[in-house]
């Protein structure tokens, strides 16, 4: 499973908010999601990040994944 980043890029874009503040409505630490956002990552995203971070934009984590 790959996350949709440009999708994340414009939810972020339209309201108003920081990879940093996206951290803070999740409740992780910053470097949490700066790892998970990253291109270049590897590693295999779980559900339970694609939910969340769904959550906190307010979007279908379905939208979130490619």
């Amino acid at each position: 499973m790959k996350l949709n980043l440009k999708k994340i890029d414009l939810e972020l874009q339209r309201l108003g908010w920081s990879k940093y503040r996206l951290a803070q409505e999740m409740g992780i630490i910053p470097s949490s999601i700066y790892a998970v956002l990253n291109p270049d990552r590897k590693a295999g995203m779980t559900f339970k990040t694609v939910d969340t971070i769904g959550a906190a934009l307010g979007v279908d984590p379905k939208d979130l994944i490619i």
